[in-house]
C-alpha cells in the first residue's frame, strides 16, 4: 500500500494549530483527511473508541495540553498513584470541579501520572489492532518525565549538562551547590513544558542570589508568566524552589551557552525520521531561550557560515544521536546548547511535541509536511 493511501487519526484539540497544520499538510501531501479525536472526548469514559479508529492506519498524538477538560480527566486518572508515592494531588471528588487558570503550576506529577495511564492505554491499542503510531506512547511518556529522559540519553552516549537527580527542596539544593562546587544551576521541573516553572539560579562566593525565572509565587502557588524576571531576595527565592521541587524537579548543572551578537543561544532542533531537519535559532539576554517568552530567533544561515560547514554537521550529529535514543518516534524536538566557539554540545531537552516550527521550513517542506513525506509506506 502506498504512503499516500495511509488513513490517519489525529488526537488533538480542533482548531489547535497543531491539528489545523497536520490536516492541511495531509491535503498537500495527498493522504487522506486524517480523522480528528478530540482529546475531551477520547478521555470521556463513555467514548466508543473502536468506533473512533475503524479503518484507521496510522495515529498521531498531539499534546491534550492547554485545555481544561483534558486537565480535568488527567488529573483524575492520576489521583490515586499520586496519593500512594506521596506527592501533591487533588483529590478525585475535586478533579471534576478544578476551576480554571492557565497560569498555574498545579499538580504536574498528578497530571503525568494520569498521562502515563493513557499512554499506556494507546500503546496497548497499538499493539492489538496493529494501528501504527507516528510517535511511539511509551516514549511520549518518557519523554515527558525529564528525569527519565535523561536515563536513556546517558545511556546512549549523549552529551548532557552533569546533574545531581532529583532536587527536593532548596536546602537540598544549597547543599548540593556546597558539595559539588557549582555556582549556577538549572532546576527544572520532571514533568513541564515551554520552560514553565524552570529557573536558572547563581550564587555569588559572597553567598548573593540570583534567579532568573517566568514563575513566580503568589501566596503557596507558583505562576507562570510569559515573561522571564529576576529574583535576588533569598527568603523569596527559598519559597519558589520550595514550591518548583513540591512539584518534582531535576537539578542540572549550568551549561555555557555561546552567544551570538551579544546574546546567549540555543537550538531547536526537529528531527525526523533519523534526520535533523528544521532548525530555530533562539537568542536571549536573559539564560532561559524559549521563544514564546519574548525571545528572539536568529539567522540559521548566518550561524552556519560563522561556525562553518563540518562544525555544523558535528551540531546536528548530536541532535541526531539524541533523537535515536527514541527509536519510536518518527519525529521530535531536540533543543540543542552549543558552548563559546560551537566547539562542546551538550543536549537540554527532547520534546515528544516539538515540531511546531511553521516558521521554518527543510526542503521547502514545514515539518508536518516533511513528516509525512518521509512516512514509510510500508507503515500502512
Amino acid at each position: 500500500m502506498k504512503a499516500a493511501a495511509c488513513r490517519f487519526a489525529l488526537l488533538a484539540h480542533p482548531g489547535s494549530r497543531r491539528a489545523l497544520g497536520f490536516s492541511a499538510a495531509c491535503a498537500k501531501e495527498g493522504f487522506p483527511e486524517p480523522r480528528l479525536i478530540a482529546w475531551e472526548d477520547w478521555l470521556s469514559p463513555a467514548f466508543d473508541r473502536a468506533a473512533a479508529l475503524a479503518g484507521i492506519d496510522a495515529l498521531r498524538i498531539e499534546t491534550p495540553a492547554e485545555n481544561l477538560a483534558a486537565e480535568r480527566a488527567l488529573l483524575l486518572r492520576g489521583a490515586s498513584a499520586s496519593r500512594k508515592e506521596g506527592s501533591l494531588f487533588l483529590p478525585e471528588h475535586e478533579c471534576p470541579a478544578l476551576p480554571p487558570d492557565e497560569g498555574e503550576l498545579r499538580y504536574q506529577r498528578q497530571w503525568y501520572l494520569g498521562w502515563r495511564t493513557v499512554l499506556e492505554e494507546l500503546g496497548e491499542i497499538s499493539r492489538t489492532t496493529g494501528i501504527r503510531m507516528m510517535n511511539a506512547p511509551a516514549e511520549i511518556a518518557s519523554l515527558f518525565d525529564k528525569q527519565a529522559t535523561r536515563e536513556i540519553l546517558q545511556r546512549d552516549g549523549v552529551p548532557l549538562p552533569p546533574s545531581s537527580g532529583i532536587c527536593s527542596s532548596f536546602e537540598d539544593l544549597l547543599a548540593t551547590m556546597q558539595s559539588t562546587g557549582w555556582s549556577r544551576v538549572f532546576l527544572k521541573p520532571c514533568h513541564g513544558s515551554s520552560a514553565t516553572g524552570v529557573m536558572a539560579i547563581a550564587r555569588s562566593s559572597k553567598g548573593a542570589w540570583q534567579v532568573v525565572s517566568s514563575a513566580r509565587l503568589v501566596g503557596s502557588r507558583i505562576r507562570n508568566s510569559k515573561q522571564l524576571r529576576r529574583l535576588t531576595d533569598e527568603s523569596e527565592i527559598r519559597s519558589t524552589v520550595d514550591a518548583v521541587c513540591g512539584q518534582r524537579a531535576l537539578l542540572e548543572k549550568w551549561f555555557p551557552k555561546a552567544t551570538w551578537k551579544g546574546k546567549a543561544f540555543d537550538l531547536r532542533v526537529v528531527v525526523i525520521a533519523g534526520k535533523a531537519a528544521h532548525v530555530a535559532m533562539r537568542t536571549s539576554s536573559f539564560p532561559i531561550t524559549n521563544l514564546h517568552l519574548r525571545n528572539q530567533r536568529g539567522g540559521i544561515a548566518e550561524l552556519i557560515g560563522s561556525l562553518g560547514e563540518p562544525a555544523w554537521r558535528k551540531a546536528m550529529h548530536v541532535a541526531e544521536k539524541a533523537a535515536a535514543s527514541f527509536p519510536g518516534c518518527h519525529y521530535c524536538g531536540v533543543d540543542l546548547m552549543l558552548g563559546p566557539g560551537g566547539k562542546t554540545h551538550a543536549v537540554a531537552e527532547v520534546n515528544a511535541f516539538g515540531d511546531l516550527l511553521h516558521r521554518e521550513l527543510w526542503d521547502g517542506m514545514n515539518p508536518w509536511e516533511a513528516e509525512l513525506r518521509t512516512w514509510p509506506s510500508l507503515s500502512c
